[in-house]
């Protein structure tokens, strides 16, 4: 019964929050697909392949993210990243492919939702202990292409991934955020 009330409680503290998201994306998902309908009628963009990495990470942080990305069709393209950074007491070194799908028909330029599949390395901080697992994730991101080549890539995006294979180390996170803020060229 405890339990109970105590989510019950939660759920009223957060209600407002939620409610309010839930208008703002309500208010803005007709801009949003009036916006990527416009986006469809522009031509393909020029180039198949951009190279990003996250400079706020690196510059902040310490940690390595780049991500290399090619078009396969109109509206999907296939990549890989590669990352490391420090997470609770422990580090991950991720490598992963990648799968994302425009929803403006324009490959590498627009919304994209995407999965991803890869290998984590671990390794904890305080002890010797180290783990290698597999990794299963999804991300929403939306990447706009700048500049009169439309050369520049600036892309914006969140998910996350599910790791397999931490074995019972309470030290290794079982599931990992994603936030992909990046600067990135097409070529």
């Amino acid at each position: 019964m405890t339990t109970f009330r105590s989510v019950a409680h939660v759920l009223r503290t957060v209600r407002p929050q939620l409610l309010g998201l839930l208008a703002l994306a309500l208010a803005v998902a007709p801009a949003s697909a009036a916006a990527q309908s416009s986006r469809a009628d522009l031509p393909p963009v020029g180039h198949s392949r951009i190279l990003s990495v996250n400079p706020l990470l690196l510059v902040f942080v310490g940690s390595i993210s780049a991500d290399y990305e090619q078009r396969v069709a109109s509206s999907v393209s296939l990549g890989a990243s590669v990352s490391s950074f420090d997470l609770s007491k422990a580090n991950y070194f991720t490598v992963e492919g990648r799968a994302r799908y425009y929803l403006s028909g324009r490959a590498l330029d627009g919304f994209a939702v995407g999965t991803s599949l890869g290998v984590v390395n671990m390794s904890a901080d305080d002890t010797t202990e180290t783990a290698t697992g597999l990794s299963i994730g999804f991300t929403v991101e939306h990447q706009w292409l700048v500049g009169p080549e439309e050369r520049l890539a600036l892309a914006a995006g969140a998910g996350a991934s599910r790791l397999f294979g931490t074995g019972d180390s309470d030290v290794f996170k079982t599931v990992l955020p994603s936030l992909r803020l990046s600067l990135g060229w097409g070529f």
